[in-house]
């Protein structure tokens, strides 16, 4: 056994814990792919570089270190998690690696050896290309990722819905950019005007991963602006310093053409208080049916009646005063879809519902629009409607 050290380098042990925080929900712990449970750690020009890869999101990120002597390594991710979280707070975490691709470890008195894994083996993350690239406010994309991927659908024989729609679109003389989800049962979607972005940077609409976009917010929203590009079947974002970078691998498939869903012509709008109705849908879904959570709306001049029943359980009802003076209409929700959408419309005092018939899906958005609208379909005959 050959014990020819090739890399060597020092951390602080509270940098090197950030950076393990920040790739773990990314490693894949299937193991599938043996070398997917590690992360690769890259050491040169007084920088550690921390690579993470599922092969559908990856992540880099770059930290200081002090470098001995420069090297790279896949190391098991978790055990290394595990052990830097141990150890004593504001210490010193010195590594060594060897030519067998043993990692030791010391840190004060403690001395760990763990078995790693050769760095050629480790997928390759795709260069940037600054060329393509374009900014964008971090505010605006976390908007529309909250606006949106509660309505990803989680049905795995739908892979064209597993996945946020990125579009981009040009309104008097304007340029926007466009997310997308639907499960067939609701819809969400979020426009956002993007200044400097030109019409080749997004030339057809893409299918962005759930995953990567809940990695984005995690990881990369400290920062007020954001930098992207795309890059054969990838997009990427990165901060200003570029010290962490996301790289998503977009879906395949093409997205349903979801714009004759969007009603046009809904001849009762209904304004009310998003709060009321949400702590009101909250407290009577507790009684509805517990796999279809219908709840009844019920419409009255000046007032919606909300009520809910369920065999086993019990009854519930509650009234709510609202701004409409149309007749009368019954038609029935999923609560969960309601509150779903209601939830992402924090910044709204009061919501506008749009609605035709008892048949007909139902257009919810801000009284003051903010570039979003949500459409659920109704229940008919106890299950849910789709389009």
């Amino acid at each position: 056994m050959s014990n020819k050290q090739i890399a060597a380098f020092e951390l602080d042990r509270e940098v090197l814990l950030k950076a393990l925080q920040r790739v773990q929900s990314i490693v894949d712990r299937k193991n599938t792919i043996p070398i997917l449970s590690h992360l690769l750690i890259e050491a040169q020009d007084d920088q550690i570089v921390f690579s993470a890869t599922d092969l559908e999101v990856g992540i880099r990120c770059i930290y200081p270190g002090k470098i001995t002597q420069a090297g790279k390594v896949a190391v098991p991710a978790k055990s290394l998690y595990e052990i830097v979280k141990e150890l004593a707070v504001n210490s010193i975490v010195r590594l060594k690696v060897f030519e067998n691709f043993w990692i030791e470890l010391t840190s004060g008195k403690s001395l760990f050896k763990l078995v790693g894994q050769d760095s050629d083996e480790f997928p390759q993350l795709p260069q940037i290309q600054k060329e393509k690239s374009f900014s964008v406010p971090s505010a605006k994309i976390i908007q529309m990722i909250d606006h949106t991927i509660f309505a990803v659908s989680n049905d795995q024989t739908r892979y064209d819905l597993s996945g946020v729609f990125l579009e981009q679109i040009k309104s008097k003389g304007k340029v926007y950019l466009r997310m997308v989800a639907t499960d067939g049962h609701r819809l969400s979607m979020m426009d956002q005007e993007i200044e400097g972005i030109k019409e080749a940077y997004v030339d057809h609409g893409v299918i962005l991963p759930r995953k990567g976009l809940f990695e984005l917010k995690r990881v990369l929203t400290d920062d007020a602006t954001l930098y992207c590009c795309f890059m054969e079947n990838n997009i990427v974002f990165w901060n200003g310093q570029k010290q962490t970078t996301l790289f998503m691998r977009l879906l395949d498939g093409d997205f349903p053409d979801y714009t004759p869903v969007i009603p046009k012509n809904n001849d009762r709008k209904i304004i009310l208080s998003r709060d009321q109705l949400l702590t009101s849908l909250k407290r009577i879904s507790v009684l509805s049916a517990e796999h279809s959570r219908s709840v009844r709306f019920q419409f009255e001049k000046g007032k919606l009646r909300l009520s809910s029943s369920n065999p086993k359980l019990g009854e519930a009802l509650e009234d709510i005063d609202i701004d409409y003076v149309g007749d009368t209409l019954e038609i029935g929700f999923n609560a969960g879809y309601f509150m779903d959408v209601l939830n992402a419309m924090s910044d709204q005092e009061n919501v506008v519902l749009e609605l035709t018939d008892v048949l007909s899906p139902s257009l919810i958005k801000g009284k003051e629009f903010d570039g979003a609208l949500n459409i659920v379909m109704p229940m008919q005959l106890g299950s849910e409607a789709t389009y």
